[in-house]
């Protein structure tokens, strides 16, 4: 009996592998967001109670409902061949990155409308400048600053600082995922230098500001994050060794002086910016 109990999870355990293998490293990121969201909801239901709850859960629904009208829209309109999957995994990044505070639709629907005008048309000899996320984030934010009635696009990473209270201590249950995809989603793209070379100085330069000290666990968990899904996104990050070092340092350096100069949704803007560079870069090269 235990010999058939033991072969059974032996075979499964092989199975759940091998399943594992045959995904993609975009398959591996989408089910990390699903699982972040997950607990994001489950967070929410548990903290705020069940109001909260059903608010975030139709909020997420009516972005995932628009993002995919755009989508369609703008594949049937370019006949572009973008996979669905892709905006996909931009609208989980979206839901988890923005607060879910203060909902504004003009700010909600300018961002999902910019996300795909970067994955259409925001390119050069069908290479993508621009990580989508950062282009949609960002440009939402430079909008905002020079139009009185669009606010700052609020990206305070609200969706990943889940927290769950075991055995009397707030615990940041998100680490675990966000560790997971950081060894294995990132592996399978060979992008760990770039993550690490973003992280590390990140959490440094992060000890010159009060406002992160004073709650380093949620400032953690987003550089992290930021490191982990979104600088890393393959068409507009290198690959080379020596080019990932240089780009994540790079991108730090830029942020660390973007927040001394008190912009806003600095994450973001600095990694715009650096887009910018690396393409400029990769021309000259070429």
């Amino acid at each position: 009996m235990h010999c058939t109990y033991g072969c059974i999870l032996i075979s499964s355990l092989k199975l759940i592998i091998k399943i594992f293998r045959s995904l993609t490293a975009y398959d591996h990121f989408l089910i990390f967001l699903i699982i972040l969201s997950v607990l994001k909801i489950a967070d929410v239901f548990l903290d705020d109670g069940a109001g909260a709850g059903i608010h975030f859960l139709i909020l997420g629904a009516l972005l995932f409902v628009i993002s995919s009208i755009l989508f369609f829209g703008f594949k049937y309109l370019t006949k572009q061949k973008k996979k669905y999957q892709h905006a996909l995994i931009s609208t989980f990044l979206i839901l988890l990155m923005l607060s879910h505070a203060d909902p504004d639709p003009v700010r909600g629907i300018l961002v999902i409308f910019l996300l795909y005008i970067s994955k259409f048309f925001i390119t050069y000899k069908k290479q993508t400048i621009f990580n989508p996320i950062a282009f949609a984030i960002g440009t939402t934010t430079l909008i905002a600053m020079v139009i009185p009635f669009i606010e700052i696009a609020p990206l305070d990473f609200s969706g990943i600082d889940i927290r769950f209270t075991i055995l009397g201590q707030l615990v940041p249950i998100a680490l675990v995922p966000i560790s997971l995809s950081l060894l294995f989603n990132v592996g399978r793209i060979r992008k760990h230098r770039l993550a690490l070379a973003f992280i590390i100085p990140s959490l440094l330069f992060g000890f010159f500001f009060p406002e992160y000290t004073d709650n380093f666990t949620s400032f953690a968990l987003a550089i992290v994050f930021m490191g982990t899904a979104i600088i890393v996104e393959p068409k507009t990050s290198p690959h080379k060794a020596n080019e990932q070092l240089i780009y994540g340092i790079s991108i730090a350096v830029i942020v660390f002086g973007l927040h001394v100069f008190k912009v806003p949704n600095a994450l973001v803007l600095g990694l715009m910016a650096c887009n910018v560079l690396y393409f400029i870069f990769k021309q000259k090269r070429a």
